[in-house]
């Protein structure tokens, strides 16, 4: 019937397009990334609104935001988008093919150590594309309320959106200092030792900022003054210039051989919490995800340098 949705909508381009749009809030900056012009962009997505019969976003102090309408053909056109790529995938098996596109988003922190797990996966399924975001805690909790990706990975999960959640590999965070701290080499140390260092610590709201405030508070312990720093690599550089001290996961001394990082022997740390890969429970999974998936909760340990590791936790848990 001409009267149904489907007969009106407009090409799956202009789904992109405006999932484009969506995503940057701007259609210069969609214009940039689809390699279109501004005009075209603009006009693309006008004919998608009217083929809608609603207005799909609005400009608020030159700020675009979504309607109500915009927030459903975004989430419907993810949904589509995924079972286009599923339908690619199966068609792919059928023909004795491993192809496919992965599309992965992570926490910071989860970079120093998923680009092993990504590469000893991409050696096996070499004919696989992959797409890699990394982003704090918020920006990736965003793409997952709106399955913009296949898998997430996680140290603090949201807990209040319907996903499926599977812990994969232990998450220590450890209290890291400058060689040259005064405190480095120090046993018996206790947390109100800390409490007149300068704290540098990722924004109120990540996944070590929960833990660590969760894990004091057990305790009966304040979290004292702190310096908030969007990045872990600012953080350890301005750790090895001696101008605080922080609580980031022992991953960061494990893939620091040879820097001027050290972990202080601090009773109660590190932090013992883990990782997590998550995606929601109502996604259908796309075959190349679902073999990441076995092969994160299977064998992403075996290819981590979980020795060095280790003996980083060990060495923070020989206290005298």
């Amino acid at each position: 019937m001409d009267s149904r949705l489907f007969t009106r909508l407009g090409t799956l381009r202009q789904l992109e397009i405006f999932v484009t749009v969506a995503e940057h809030r701007s259609m210069a900056r969609a214009a940039e990334q689809l390699y279109l012009s501004h005009s075209a962009v603009s006009v693309q997505v006008r004919k998608l609104a009217d083929a809608v019969g609603l207005p799909l976003h609005e400009v608020i102090g030159k700020k675009l935001y979504l309607t109500d309408a915009g927030r459903e053909v975004v989430a419907t056109a993810n949904r589509l988008f995924a079972e286009i790529g599923r339908l690619d995938e199966t068609i792919n098996s059928l023909k004795g093919l491993k192809a496919g596109k992965l599309r992965i988003a992570v926490v910071t922190t989860a970079k120093y150590f998923l680009p092993r797990i990504l590469g000893a996966f991409c050696r096996e399924h070499p004919e696989i594309d992959v797409e890699f975001h990394v982003g704090n805690r918020a920006e990736i909790i965003a793409r997952l309320d709106g399955n913009r990706d296949d898998l997430y990975i996680f140290n603090d999960p949201p807990s209040d959106l319907d996903i499926a959640s599977h812990r994969f590999l232990a998450n220590p965070l450890a209290v890291i200092a400058s060689r040259r701290h005064r405190l480095a080499g120090r046993k018996g140390l206790k947390w109100p030792d800390l409490l007149d260092e300068n704290l540098l610590m990722r924004e109120p709201g990540s996944g070590t900022f929960n833990a660590v405030r969760r894990h004091l508070e057990k305790r009966g312990e304040a979290l004292g003054k702190t310096m908030t720093i969007e990045s872990n690599e600012a953080i350890k550089y301005m750790v090895v210039e001696n101008m605080g001290i922080t609580i980031l996961s022992a991953y960061v001394l494990a893939d620091a051989v040879g820097t001027d990082l050290v972990q202080l022997r601090v009773a109660g740390f590190p932090v013992l919490s883990d990782w997590h890969v998550v995606y929601p429970k109502a996604k259908s999974m796309s075959l190349v995800a679902e073999r990441f998936l076995e092969f994160v909760l299977k064998r992403g340990p075996d290819v981590l340098p979980m020795e060095n590791l280790e003996r980083q936790v060990e060495r923070a848990l020989a206290r005298v």
